[in-house]
């Protein structure tokens, strides 16, 4: 009978005794890695061993575990860093090691849950995956560092060569993926393949049904919502006003792009009859505003501003992770995600891209420096950095835990209309 990857997790004896010796071979580094005072070792083994050992757990058989391949690939960034005697160069390798990890617990999530994912959207998958555990890698060093008083991480460059290298690596991993599902035609590396969740059952589910609007939740009127819309649109209108007369054009562009973000709800609603209530276009200023007022003055002369702005931020952008995931499972059949498993995704969605938004501002940076340019977006050191990954991950888990429900009506009525444009363009005649 040949190999599936869903048999594996399922009983063959051979593949769990393999499996088996990776996980013996992780913790007898990671012990080497505490008395050699080798955090990141300690941190990859670990991890390591957590994953391989997760569906012997999930499924309580000592028989059930990941295809071997995979569990000796996940060595190989152990191994290199065991021989490799520079410190950088052995970080870099176990953080490039973290896409293999990634590509591991993609495997399991589609061997143990209902999850459905297209090819293309996996293998995207496994390049968050992988920027996802990067980021908890380096807070928990960070952290480290911070109680320990140690400097296992000495800079923001330092931080900054880890993320991207991981997330250079995801996209070959991902790539791996897609290359192995292909070995078998026809099988599932799902165990129990079903149909995308309706508007109606997912409500149910989640508690969305019934669930107050935000507006209802805000403990002031209506009115007094309204009001406060208007006035901090009316301050981002001076502001921008400011910026002409100064004339200042970093002021123009950011309070501008935030006057934008404030009205553009209204516009959807109008033009799409979208279910944007007072609450949530409050909710959206807010955070525009106080970005603005950051841009204007708080970033520069506060150090704790930023600290108050990300997380606000990232509940905007685990918003549209949200409707995202949704939109997807309502609209392709190939896809489903569990309700269960939204949250989780919401939080990596926000994880992930706050790498992508780190490694962006770093490379503005780059560009600066090299041809002596003013950038819009530019870090600011290692705690910079750091906070700015903690504090998005706080937003992303208030949003994942409180704020979706409120996203719900929204959420549907999105696609419902991408459903309907959908359909119609499917219309014989209509192309």
């Amino acid at each position: 009978m040949s190999r599936s990857p869903t048999r594996s997790f399922h009983g063959e004896r051979s593949n769990a005794y393999l499996s088996w010796t990776a996980v013996v071979v992780a913790l007898l580094i990671g012990g080497w890695a505490v008395f050699d005072g080798r955090f990141h070792e300690l941190v990859f083994a670990t991890s390591l061993a957590a994953i391989v050992l997760l569906p012997a757990i999930a499924l309580e058989s000592e028989r059930a575990a990941l295809p071997w391949e995979i569990s000796m690939l996940a060595l190989l960034p152990l191994f290199g860093a065991v021989v490799v005697s520079d410190p950088l160069a052995r970080q870099l390798t176990l953080y490039a090691g973290a896409s293999v990890l990634a590509l591991a617990l993609t495997l399991e999530v589609h061997a143990l849950t209902e999850i459905r994912l297209e090819r293309f959207l996996a293998a995207a998958f496994v390049t968050m995956l992988s920027a996802g555990i990067a980021a908890v890698w380096a807070t928990l060093t960070w952290f480290q560092d911070l109680v320990a008083g140690t400097s296992i991480i000495a800079s923001n460059d330092e931080v900054m060569l880890l993320l991207i290298a991981a997330t250079a690596a995801g996209p070959v991993a991902g790539t791996v993926f897609d290359r192995y599902y292909r070995q078998f035609p026809g099988e599932e590396l799902v165990s129990a393949p079903v149909d995308g969740v309706e508007e109606e059952l997912f409500a149910a589910k989640t508690g969305a049904d019934d669930h107050p609007t935000l507006e209802e939740r805000i403990p002031i009127s209506s009115g007094a919502q309204r009001g406060l819309l208007w006035a901090m649109r009316g301050a981002l209108v001076a502001m921008v006003g400011y910026g002409i007369v100064a004339p200042d054009s970093d002021t123009i562009s950011n309070a501008g792009s935030m006057l934008v973000v404030s009205v553009l709800p209204v516009g959807l609603r109008r033009r799409y009859d979208l279910p944007f209530d007072t609450g949530f276009v409050l909710w959206i200023t807010l955070v525009a505003f106080l970005h603005a007022l950051g841009s204007v003055y708080f970033y520069e002369h506060t150090f704790w501003w930023h600290n108050l702005t990300h997380p606000l931020s990232a509940t905007l952008v685990g918003a549209i992770g949200y409707v995202v995931i949704r939109s997807l499972d309502e609209l392709r059949e190939e896809i489903h995600v569990p309700p269960s498993l939204v949250p989780s995704f919401v939080v990596l969605f926000v994880l992930s891209l706050g790498v992508f938004w780190e490694i962006g501002e770093f490379t503005f940076d780059l560009l600066a420096e090299r041809f002596s340019l003013s950038m819009p977006l530019s870090q600011h050191g290692l705690a910079d950095t750091m906070s700015d990954i903690v504090f998005n991950t706080v937003g992303a888990i208030v949003v994942a835990v409180w704020g979706l429900p409120y996203l719900a009506p929204v959420t549907d009525a999105i696609t419902d209309r991408l459903a309907t444009v959908s359909e119609s363009r499917n219309l014989p005649g209509d192309w």
